[in-house]
């Protein structure tokens, strides 16, 4: 196992790669930590997951909650979050957790919503998409019509949508071409996908 000078340092460049400056790591990990367990009362594990639980990103911090009431304690811990951090909830699968249930509420540093992406590597792999990918595209949805990303995981990302888009039918088509395993294992059309979002005003993004 590396020393603790070697994780700092570890800790430090990942930080630093996030824009977030490594002297007040440890602070705001230590809030991370504060914060989900006044919130959620469970464990804190130091670190969140990727890869369904198969790898670990030690820049976060994580507990283990049931899926039903999840997304209003996310609400709680992001009305907690000082600047510096972001909240989301992840991981139904956890492959390092024996018949594990329920999800993964997540703080990592970041600067903005779409450090959950980089935070939860998630990508299209299947489909040669890369995370930055992802992120160029939902920051063009976020520009145009306002976004909150609430969920991440590996191949996963979900959303709600501040405003609807001006052609609900036009941005479904983007969306299929941008993620086709929405429509083809999903919902089966684009004019269904369109309808959904209209009603929901949110977005489910998945490559198989």
């Amino acid at each position: 196992m590396p020393s603790l000078a070697r994780r700092t340092f570890l800790v430090a460049g990942m930080l630093a790669a996030l824009g977030v400056s490594a002297q007040p790591a440890t602070a705001l990990q230590a809030t991370a930590e504060r914060i989900l367990h006044e919130v959620t009362g469970a464990e804190v594990r130091p670190y969140s997951t990727r890869d369904f639980g198969r790898e670990k990103y030690p820049a976060g911090r994580s507990v283990r909650i049931a899926e039903e009431g999840s997304e209003d304690l996310l609400d709680k811990v992001r009305r907690k979050l000082p600047a510096g951090l972001v909240a989301w909830t992840g991981a139904g699968r956890d492959h390092s957790v024996e018949n594990s249930t329920g999800v993964e509420l997540a703080i990592a540093p970041g600067r903005d919503q779409f450090d959950i992406l980089r935070a939860a590597a998630t990508d299209g792999a299947n489909y040669s998409i890369q995370t930055e990918d992802i992120v160029k595209e939902l920051q063009a949805w976020d520009r145009e019509f306002g976004i909150d990303i609430w969920m991440a995981e590996t191949d996963t990302v979900q959303m709600t949508l501040k405003r609807l888009p001006k052609d609900v039918k036009a941005f479904a088509k983007h969306l299929y071409k941008f993620c086709p395993d929405v429509v083809d294992q999903g919902v089966g059309s684009v004019a269904e996908l369109a309808r959904t979002i209209a009603k929901d005003k949110a977005v489910y993004l998945w490559w198989d």
